[in-house]
């Protein structure tokens, strides 16, 4: 990542932020929310795609087809899985489930899960778990 897209792209996020509080009539901190969970937050700082260069509003419109696409293209079954494996990881944590989502969701492990459901459903809940721990210890690092 260039230092160009570190100093741009915290001014575009304020921009966004600001027009998706409006658009959708929320607050700030739920626009920061709903920027920070959606799919297209990691293309902002992608310095191939300059992403920042666009509008807010060219952006909110990638935001929201990146979030109507990533719900469609999720199945029930590994709705499931990730559900139980949230519910599990919050168990064996000691953590609630919502700290256990907000976790997966700051480190992308819901991603990492839903991705590879085909591999991981076939593998039992305590392999699961450490797959999900040794993943957000590694993007703790970064």
């Amino acid at each position: 990542m260039g230092v160009y897209e570190e100093n741009i792209v915290p001014i575009k996020i304020a921009s966004l932020a600001e027009y998706v509080a409006e658009r959708k009539r929320i607050s700030l901190d739920e626009a920061l929310v709903y920027i920070y969970l959606n799919p297209m937050y990691r293309e902002l700082y992608n310095e191939g795609a300059k992403w920042w260069y666009l509008s807010s509003e060219a952006l909110f419109e990638e935001f929201e087809r990146r979030r109507k696409d990533k719900a469609m293209e999720v199945s029930n079954a590994a709705f499931e899985f990730y559900t139980y494996t949230l519910e599990r990881y919050a168990i064996s944590k000691g953590i609630s489930g919502l700290q256990a989502l907000a976790l997966f969701k700051e480190y992308y492990a819901d991603v990492f899960l839903l991705t590879h459901y085909d591999l991981l459903h076939t593998q039992g809940t305590g392999y699961v778990i450490d797959e999900v721990q040794r993943y957000i210890d590694r993007r703790k690092k970064k």
